[in-house]
């Protein structure tokens, strides 16, 4: 098709960005459609039609990382163990790199458990504490705000936002801006896990790199 846009020398970054705006540029041509603004009905189906091709190129760019990711856990097996690539069968080095994976995998659980989630619980305990003695001499506005903040953070099931956060800083509680910088600690660590369960996928079903 002539005059279509070519994404092939994009970086990921500049394709997410034109997912983003090609998703956008779509909500509004549905909308004024709706509306009976929409002056190029055919726009609709080229947007449809970039918004694919832009997804294409991301997915593409994805599976040139996994592999890369792979290969580097691959060759950081072979240096740190000292493994004869050419001696020792394929199937063996799979086992010792799932066994690899496997360990870092748990690594990064347990610091999600001990060095986030256990410390975002004992801060919040510690918060709700700092709210009561707070709540002994405040009055008008503030008894309101601090009476809401308690209730919320007393709530099992409330998620702790960093909106609420940033209001709990600006109350003067401390440990909230701890709280959130954990919590965005934690996200890495989550992201970090997924790569590897990505990696572990690959070697089940291998799509191998080596």
């Amino acid at each position: 098709m002539k005059n279509r846009e070519d994404f092939s020398e994009l970086n990921e970054q500049e394709l997410e960005e034109k997912y983003k705006h090609y998703k956008e540029e779509l909500f509004n041509l549905r909308f004024q459609a709706v509306t009976g603004q929409l002056s190029n009905p055919s726009r609709i189906s080229i947007v449809r039609r970039n918004i694919a091709r832009v997804k294409t190129y991301l997915t593409r760019l994805e599976k040139v990382k996994i592999a890369q990711l792979l290969k580097a856990e691959y060759d950081a097996l072979l240096k740190e163990e000292k493994i004869d690539s050419l001696k020792t069968p394929l199937s063996e080095k799979i086992s010792k790199l799932k066994a690899r994976l496997s360990l870092k995998a748990r690594k990064v659980n347990q610091e999600i458990k001990n060095n986030c989630d256990k410390k975002v619980a004992e801060l919040l305990k510690s918060m709700r504490g700092e709210v009561s003695k707070k709540l002994r001499d405040a009055k008008g506005s503030e008894d309101a705000q601090l009476k809401a903040a308690s209730k919320k953070l007393r709530d099992p099931k409330c998620t702790i936002r960093k909106k609420f956060l940033d209001k709990l800083s600006e109350m003067g509680l401390n440990d909230a801006s701890q709280i959130a910088t954990l919590k965005e600690s934690k996200r890495a660590k989550l992201r970090e896990l997924e790569n590897i369960r990505v990696l572990q996928r690959e070697l089940t079903a291998g799509r191998l790199p080596f």
